[in-house]
């Protein structure tokens, strides 16, 4: 293997352990710290790899945008009608861990390059509904404001509280008509 194989290799690995780490406790919630323990390294090597938090949140965004809006793109291909890309999107494995950074991500849009990041994302996904999926305006409303909801109602782990009050089941489903 290579020096630059090896490099992307271990940079990919430690991008993975931030998600989790970030996907846990967001972007304000999240130290270096819990990043490096996560990924089994010092807290100084985190810093030195990637500079600060914020920038390492930053990679760890765009990794999850992109791997999030390659599979949409997919899905998008494959499907004759917004109607098709939302029974086959529902279907599609979505790593959790990179649905909740990019929720994360608008929660902390107050930073301004998180913020700037976030709308980006959430306008090429826009654009892959309305472009290549063939939702109307309306139709990529809906989906976007769905699927930001069931992200939130994940990170509370609504699944847990079912019992809390009734409000809690008929939300429940929009979590699991995702996973079927």
């Amino acid at each position: 293997m290579s020096d630059a194989s090896t490099r992307e290799a271990r940079r990919e690995e430690l991008l993975s352990a931030a998600t989790i780490a970030f996907a846990r406790r967001g972007y304000f919630g999240t130290t270096t710290n819990e990043v490096a323990v996560e990924a089994g390294i010092s807290q100084p090597y985190v810093v030195q790899y990637f500079g600060s938090k914020e920038s390492l949140f930053l990679q760890v965004h765009e990794r999850a945008g992109r791997i999030v809006t390659e599979q949409m793109r997919s899905v998008a291909e494959a499907s004759a009608s917004m109607s098709t890309f939302v029974a086959d999107y529902k279907r599609m494995v979505v790593d959790p861990a990179l649905m909740l950074v990019i929720m994360h991500a608008i929660y902390a849009a107050s930073v301004e390059s998180i913020g700037d990041r976030a709308r980006g994302l959430l306008m090429v996904m826009y654009e892959i509904l309305t472009g290549d999926a063939g939702a109307t305006p309306e139709q990529a409303h809906d989906f976007l404001g769905k699927s930001l909801l069931i992200n939130t109602l994940i990170a509370m782990d609504i699944e847990s509280h079912l019992d809390d009050s009734p409000w809690v089941a008929p939300l429940l489903e929009l979590v699991r008509d995702r996973e079927s």
